[in-house]
């Protein structure tokens, strides 16, 4: 399947899993990044920006570094670090919920898991991050759309935007 045939899968209507999360959400934007490290600091600013006026302060701390843990662990562990691959980033935000989703082009060799981490080690604790901190997170494997890993953090309903969001961010492309 060539990149542009798997991109757009991961944009036709979701599949049934991920359409059960965004069903009571606003989706604020998705953004497609390129699949190398620099994405994670590109994908945190872009986060940051489309939440800001959203959350506290606390929330869009705590969302940016998971946001950047799972683009890290996409690069790193799936096929969208090949030349021309990609991740997905989603966000939405909704009845107190902030909902974020990475998809990445998928691996052959490695799913999305908790690892334990060495104290030495760099690396290994991304999914340890999400599951401490995140309100709920989970992910699904898809043979032809590659995985896709995704938490939601509340925020205090009195948080909640007024109006839904512009949604005018800019283009897609990473």
């Amino acid at each position: 399947m060539t990149t542009r045939e798997k991109t757009s899968l991961r944009h036709r209507s979701p599949r049934t899993a991920t359409a059960r999360r965004w069903v009571h959400l606003h989706t604020l934007h998705q953004r497609d990044l390129s699949g190398v490290p620099q994405s994670a600091g590109t994908a945190r600013a872009w986060t940051a920006g489309l939440l800001a006026e959203h959350v506290t302060t606390d929330v869009l701390e705590t969302t940016t570094l998971l946001v950047s843990e799972l683009i890290t662990n996409a690069v790193v562990h799936s096929d969208s670090s090949r030349p021309g691959g990609t991740v997905t980033l989603c966000l939405g935000i909704g009845h107190g919920i902030v909902h974020v989703e990475v998809i990445d082009d998928g691996s052959a060799v490695s799913v999305p898991m908790m690892r334990a981490a060495d104290e030495d080690s760099d690396g290994g604790r991304g999914l340890n991050w999400v599951n401490l901190l995140a309100d709920g997170w989970g992910s699904d494997q898809d043979d032809e759309a590659g995985n896709a890993v995704w938490f939601q953090i509340a925020y205090p309903a009195d948080q909640a935007p007024v109006a839904a969001p512009d949604t005018d961010h800019g283009d897609r492309a990473g």
